[in-house]
């Protein structure tokens, strides 16, 4: 616990606050709130909705079970419900509609009925997703499954959630079968009755695709994301970006590459709009060398509307080195330092999150939330850094209709991780 509070000690130290725990949350335009148990919990997401936030999380219990839990507050950050809890499994992504939520994820389930001692058998994962209503009741649930074959199932897990023109949900996962290269795929339900309208697999290059956290429906009518596509030898992974670009229930119309010619670890972790549809997409990530041994910068890139990546977009940063507002060449870095969720802003621009390891010269102490504002084009207009002694990890950021931001991840204190979730200004800041 000491060290949640030194998180906030150091919040209000670095921008004259008065202290958190003696003001009123109606008093707070920016606040912090950790949500806790005996057992670890982690921070999937917080969505802004009519009177308050959504928060998506997991828990892992003592027993090494998982479960989902979803959590409902006021627009102070504070609970207005009992906690939705989804066991036996975990989720990746909410998509919040008029008429409730849609949670995306996993189960998991012992395979009992096989004699089959190959360790990839005897766990096995569907993809499952829940329809929420806006009270917090399970109205409706789909589970994409292999029971073809119980010696060597296919693993399916679910990623991304997003509604086309025609209010048709799409949902993103991958799958896997026994030692083969984990792929993706596509399908459409009706949003009422969860019925499959088409399903699409994507095998078309040997190597395992991570799908970033997040998938879109494009003004033309597509489906776009981002993947890294990884191989792996020995000690060392190499990966390059590709941006799948598909025409509904057809195959790839465009496949824009990014490091497919150098040597590398990069990871596409989130892709979001623009604030105009006309200006395309921002990505954001992590890049690191093939041994994984150097330092890691967090990464920008741009995609335009078609799911082309724009030649020379590209920005590096180090939570030290970037300190002074600039970018950094792609292998210069002072720390172990990651991009992991993206946002676009009003003015035009994207707010970049993620986390950086503390050097001699800036850091609160282990892990803190790193946070870059660019232009659209890409260019730094100021970047900040919070956190106390734990370990702070972000997973989403968003920004309200009013401009501020709020994020949300984790903070490990003592070995036990809590959710958190954050608001602070639009320049990042954290203060009445």
């Amino acid at each position: 616990m000491r060290s949640r509070y030194s998180l906030i000690g150091c919040l209000l130290l670095c921008w004259a606050c008065n202290n958190i725990e003696d003001a009123k949350p109606a008093e707070r335009k920016t606040f912090i709130r950790f949500f806790e148990a005996a057992h670890n919990l982690y921070g999937v997401c917080a969505e802004p909705v009519d009177n308050g936030y959504i928060i998506l999380g997991n828990e892992l219990l003592a027993n090494g079970n998982q479960n989902s839990i979803l959590i409902r507050t006021d627009k102070n950050g504070n609970r207005i419900a009992a906690d939705l809890v989804i066991p036996d499994g975990y989720s990746k992504a909410l998509k919040v509609t008029a008429d409730g939520y849609y949670i995306v994820g996993d189960s998991i389930k012992s395979n009992i009925e096989t004699t089959d001692v190959s360790v990839f058998d005897l766990v096995v994962y569907s993809a499952r997703l829940f329809k929420i209503d806006p009270t917090g009741n399970i109205v409706k649930k789909i589970v994409i499954a292999d029971r073809t074959d119980l010696t060597n199932i296919t693993d399916f897990h679910g990623g991304a959630v997003t509604l086309n023109a025609q209010n048709e949900l799409i949902l993103l996962g991958t799958f896997k079968k026994g030692l083969s290269t984990e792929r993706p795929f596509l399908t459409a339900l009706d949003p009422t009755t969860f019925q499959p309208l088409w399903t699409q697999n994507y095998d078309i290059i040997d190597r395992d695709y991570i799908n970033s956290k997040s998938v879109h429906s494009t003004p033309s009518g597509r489906v776009l994301w981002a993947s890294s596509l990884l191989k792996e030898n020995q000690n060392f992974s190499r990966s390059y970006i590709g941006i799948p670009y598909i025409k509904e229930n057809s195959t790839f119309e465009n496949f824009s590459e990014f490091g497919e010619l150098t040597d590398q670890q990069i990871y596409a972790n989130d892709i979001q709009p623009a604030e105009s549809p006309s200006f395309g997409y921002g990505v954001v990530g992590t890049y690191a060398s093939p041994s994984g041994e150097d330092d890691a910068n967090m990464f920008f890139l741009r995609v335009n509307q078609y799911g082309d990546v724009i030649a020379g977009s590209e920005r590096y940063f180090d939570g030290e080195l970037s300190g002074n507002n600039e970018s950094v060449p792609a292998n210069l870095s002072s720390g172990d330092d990651t991009g992991d969720a993206i946002t676009s802003t009003q003015d035009g621009g994207f707010v970049l999150a993620g986390s950086m390891l503390t050097t001699l010269n800036r850091g609160n102490g282990g892990k803190d939330i790193f946070l870059v504002k660019v232009d659209g084009q890409g260019n730094v207009l100021w970047n900040k850094v919070l956190g106390g002694a734990g370990d702070e990890t972000v997973n989403s950021i968003r920004e309200t209709d009013g401009g501020d931001l709020l994020i949300c991840g984790s903070n490990n204190a003592s070995d036990l991780s809590s959710i958190f979730i954050l608001k602070t200004d639009r320049n990042g800041e954290f203060k009445d």
